[in-house]
């Protein structure tokens, strides 16, 4: 047996990781810089070595079965003790850790911000490329071609940590200057007397929003002109028509703070007491094959910078008057 296990070098162990991760021959040819056919003689070596078949394909690719599984997070730990190896006897500078997370606008900057101004937990740092938000985000990162994702929904597959980093809290009706809803006494209710323009996370999965929803449950006639995943552009538009856009969480905020085209009204209270059936919260999706540490170190920081902007808000509301209070 001590003869078979030799043939288990770096390279076979990268192909097992890589298949468990991946489930693609092929992706994992290109994560490598290799061919498919020395994938293949990898795997086939892994079944002979181990005497197991490891992976079941199927009609896109590979699954793998239990004992894949179970050696998935040994496999993990040799070949970290490899690399500590390397970077022991090596003298040369550690290249930063590559980090692919792909997010809306509004969670772009503060997700580069943090990696890269404040986590310290890789060595060498990180390299941050933001993607923005398309409507195979889940998939790739299930397929491993991306690291991380931002949303309010958990993706729950066994290749994905999803983790809670806060809940939303705050919501906001935004509508030009000098608009009646900025004055009403009712606007949750007034609101359904203009065109509403959302700005709706899960537009790929053609999902209603929770005001949607809402207004169903009520019976209410709701006419939705705009749905869109851009904060800024839903806002722009409202600046410059009679619809009212509503707006959910304090991330939000800094896309109207300061603007003098635009009013708001926070409807959080009555949002809550009238609309919200539980509440939704901002996940962190991290790709298995994310070293646990920066995953970790991320969801945390993420996590409090949300908690800033929360406070930032909710301070700022007894110092800075709002446009409608100057109507």
């Amino acid at each position: 047996m001590l003869k078979k296990v030799n043939r288990l070098d770096y390279f076979t162990l990268m192909v097992l990781i890589g298949l468990v991760e991946l489930k693609n021959g092929s992706a994992v040819a290109t994560r490598l810089h290799t061919t498919q056919s020395k994938v293949s003689r990898a795997l086939n070596c892994l079944r002979e070595v181990l005497d197991d078949e490891l992976f079941i394909r199927q009609k896109y690719g590979f699954e793998p079965n239990s004992i894949a599984l179970r050696i998935y997070p040994m496999a993990q730990s040799i070949l970290e003790q490899y690399d500590k190896m390397i970077l022991t006897t090596s003298n040369t500078i550690v290249a930063p850790y590559q980090l692919t997370v792909a997010a809306h606008e509004q969670w772009s900057m503060m997700v580069l911000n943090c990696v890269t101004h404040q986590c310290s937990c890789v060595e060498g740092g990180v390299n941050v490329h933001v993607l923005p938000w398309s409507d195979t985000v889940s998939e790739q990162l299930c397929q491993g071609k991306i690291d991380c994702s931002i949303s309010i929904e958990p993706i729950r597959h066994e290749m994905v940590d999803d983790v809670n980093i806060g809940d939303i809290t705050h919501f906001f009706l935004v509508a030009r200057v000098g608009h009646p809803i900025l004055t009403s006494d009712a606007p949750l209710t007034d609101i359904f007397d203009y065109k509403i323009g959302l700005v709706n996370s899960n537009w790929h999965h053609n999902n209603p929003h929770r005001i949607e929803e809402y207004a169903h449950e009520q019976g209410i006639n709701i006419r939705v002109t705009l749905k869109s995943p851009s904060l800024r552009m839903v806002i722009d538009h409202a600046s410059k028509s009679d619809d009212v856009c509503v707006l959910c969480s304090a991330v939000a905020y800094e896309y109207f703070e300061g603007r003098e085209d635009v009013g708001f009204v926070d409807v959080s209270a009555q949002w809550r007491d009238s609309i919200e059936q539980q509440p939704e919260s901002y996940f962190l999706h991290c790709h298995r094959s994310v070293t646990p540490l920066l995953a970790q170190c991320m969801a945390r920081l993420l996590s409090e910078k949300l908690i800033e902007i929360q406070r930032h808000y909710d301070n700022s509301k007894g110092e800075v008057p709002r446009l409608l209070d100057l109507v």
